[in-house]
């Protein structure tokens, strides 16, 4: 087992970003257990960060790295230095989300690799909220690549590598059809030299496309993957569940509902899709429509697993 040494440490300064909500949205109990989280800073494994929801953070290697370079990458799979502003202006005047944002203001998207977003992306197609996580837990749990870090035990996500060699244990996780589709996702990673840095130059549309070349990679799951790895929020995951929601809230078709959204959310249209899906616990759509018209449209504390709730289940 490789071991991994505390090569950085120190604590968050500034901004007025909640730790505990960042690391407790769509995540596992491996990667969060109410006191620290544990964030991936690299798509193998190499180097991990542990922080508290206080803030105090120590970032793991198996060997020497550039603190600063890592603490920047910390920082951006946080969303710390992202300025919200113009979000939570729109946020708070928007029958949709200002109940959230004025309830959660320190919220801010985790993002993850691009690798792993796009299998998010693939696991959340024609699936429930919880089939599609369950997929995921299932994935990391049955490819095991556990670590300890001190005292700490956690999970890595597979590589491309892993799937590629053992993709039975991808239809053991429960992927059903998807695993083809995760394999190809796999096979482009290897076959191609991805330069993350360098797609962040390139217009949302142009990665878009890149993205859909893939074999069974669509516009959702592509989109999605630009809002978790790339921070690109210009073009929204829109699925039938949050068209339908759209539609009925803002009073336009369902083939107008892109639009309309586009025009309210602009360049933060991709973070507004996925805050809809916090806000409303990622309800079945008969529950979530029921909810906005009771004026629910705020998380709920309650004993169910929700995206601010599931790493205490799963």
């Amino acid at each position: 087992m490789l071991e991994y040494k505390v090569r950085c440490r120190g604590k968050i300064k500034g901004d007025n970003a909640d730790l505990k909500l960042i690391l407790s949205t769509y995540n596992f109990s491996f990667w969060f257990n109410g006191e620290n989280g544990f964030i991936q800073l690299d798509r193998n494994g190499n180097v991990i960060a542990m922080i508290s929801i206080g803030g105090v953070y120590r970032i793991y290697s198996c060997t020497k790295l550039s603190c600063k370079d890592h603490v920047d990458k910390l920082y951006w799979s946080l969303g710390l230095r992202e300025n919200l502003n113009e979000f939570h202006e729109t946020a708070l005047k928007d029958p949709l989300l200002r109940e959230f944002i004025s309830k959660y203001p320190g919220w801010r998207l985790r993002s993850t690799s691009l690798w792993w977003a796009l299998v998010v992306g693939v696991c959340q197609q024609n699936a429930s909220f919880r089939q599609g996580w369950k997929m995921l837990y299932n994935i990391v749990k049955n490819y095991g690549r556990k670590i300890v870090l001190e005292d700490h035990e956690t999970y890595l996500t597979p590589t491309p590598q892993d799937i590629i060699e053992k993709p039975e244990l991808l239809k053991k996780s429960g992927t059903g059809y998807r695993w083809k589709t995760i394999l190809s996702i796999a096979h482009w990673f290897l076959e191609h030299n991805v330069d993350c840095k360098a797609l962040q130059r390139s217009k949302a549309e142009e990665i878009e496309e890149i993205l859909k070349s893939i074999k069974g990679v669509g516009e959702y799951t592509a989109r999605l993957a630009l809002v978790l790895a790339l921070r690109r929020y210009e073009l929204p995951p829109v699925d039938r569940w949050l068209r339908k929601i759209i539609s009925v809230v803002y009073g336009v078709s369902e083939k107008e509902a892109e639009d309309k959204w586009v025009s309210i959310w602009g360049r933060y249209s991709g973070l507004a899709s996925v805050a809809v899906t916090v806000a409303l616990d990622a309800e079945p759509l008969n529950k979530a429509l029921k909810r906005i018209g009771e004026g629910k449209i705020s998380p709920i504390e309650d004993n169910k697993i929700t995206p601010l709730t599931m790493w205490k289940y799963l």
